[in-house]
This record gives C-alpha cells, sequence and structure tokens, in this order.
C-alpha cells in the first residue's frame, strides 16, 4: 500500500508520486470530483488501473468509469478477503 486518499486530486497525487500496479478506487470522494474522475485520470496519464470497491456499483456509474479501463468491482460490504483475492488474481493475470 502507497497511501490512503479523501479526494481524487490526492489519489492522482499519491497514483503519479509512487506509480502503483492498481489502485483500489472507491467513488465517492471528498471534494468536487469522484472516484470514477480520479480513475480516468489516473489510467491515461500515467497508464494506472482500478479496482472499484463501492456501493455506487448502478450502470451509469459503470458507463462512466469504462474509460479507466477498471480492473474488476467490489461490492460493498465486502470482505478483507475478497478484496485481497481479486488483487491477487489481476497482478497473477498482468505478469
Amino acid at each position: 500500500m502507497v497511501g490512503i486518499a479523501a479526494t481524487a486530486e490526492e489519489a492522482v497525487k499519491i497514483g503519479r508520486s509512487e506509480n502503483p500496479d492498481l489502485a483500489i478506487m472507491d467513488i465517492r470522494l471528498g471534494g468536487h470530483r469522484d472516484g470514477v474522475d480520479a480513475a480516468i485520470e489516473l489510467f491515461t496519464t500515467a497508464g494506472i488501473r482500478s479496482i472499484f470497491a463501492t456501493a455506487h456499483g448502478d450502470a451509469q456509474t459503470r458507463r462512466r468509469a469504462v474509460q479507466a479501463r477498471p480492473l474488476g468491482w467490489v461490492q460493498k460490504p465486502y470482505s478483507p478477503d475478497s478484496v485481497i483475492a481479486l488483487v491477487n488474481s489481476v497482478l497473477d493475470e498482468h505478469k
């Protein structure tokens, strides 16, 4: 883990400075932009893809998120084990 962000701006800043293999992104963030905006910016500017961990996986949100080329979705409430399993699966696929 390289950091936790409360806003889209913080998420992008951390992503650009730390260059993680992936981001686990919530849709709801503080500020004017949401996690979809942050994930799209991380993907288009740094090639960082996201797993969305959210309670907001409705069709409209998923359509917006397509531009970020998400690696997966984890629906809240979720267990830490389910997130770890998805991350491991995604990382294994992209080795």
